[in-house]
């Protein structure tokens, strides 16, 4: 089981000389649903579409239609990067780990136990999964709510207790 001690950020930068580090990084999973991408890939194809029309609109002019061109060969990378997520969320369909959730308790001037800086507000939750896919820290006004934030990120989750 995952432990929150384990990934304590180390002082601001890294650097412990610096000062109490700002929170710490997160780690999740793509969260967008198959539909979602499949609509975003959609969007993307039509775009390369109006590109290469605008371009062949220009030939004339060099630098507008070199615009158009490198426009369209960004949208492209993007819409593989989409076609390989789209994949992988149906295998995430099926993904359903157990999840530690803990709230993380801050004293008085808005530091964890480890020294991190959090400031104040709503109540602090951390999850985390045993294969290391999740590692995140957010605010969520109770448990229940800091569960339902972390079904947004993984639909199948368990948690312990």
């Amino acid at each position: 089981m995952p432990n929150y001690s384990d990934n304590a950020p180390q002082g601001y930068g890294g650097d412990w000389s610096r000062g109490a580090p700002l929170g710490r990084g997160t780690k999740a999973p793509e969260h967008r649903t198959a539909a979602e991408l499949e609509a975003e890939f959609i969007r993307l194809s039509q775009r390369i579409s109006v590109c290469l029309r605008l371009k062949e609109a220009r030939p004339s002019e060099g630098y507008k239609a070199r615009y158009w061109q490198e426009e369209a060969d960004e949208c492209k990378a993007e819409r593989e990067t989409i076609r390989a997520l789209i994949k992988a969320a149906g295998e995430r369909a099926a993904y359903s780990p157990k999840v530690t959730l803990q709230r993380i308790r801050l004293d008085s001037g808005g530091y964890d136990h480890c020294g991190a800086y959090w400031g104040h507000g709503q109540p602090l939750f951390w999850a985390a999964t045993d294969d290391g896919e999740l590692d995140a820290t957010f605010r969520a006004s109770n448990r229940d709510a800091a569960k339902a934030h972390v079904r947004t990120l993984i639909p199948a989750a368990r948690f312990y207790r």
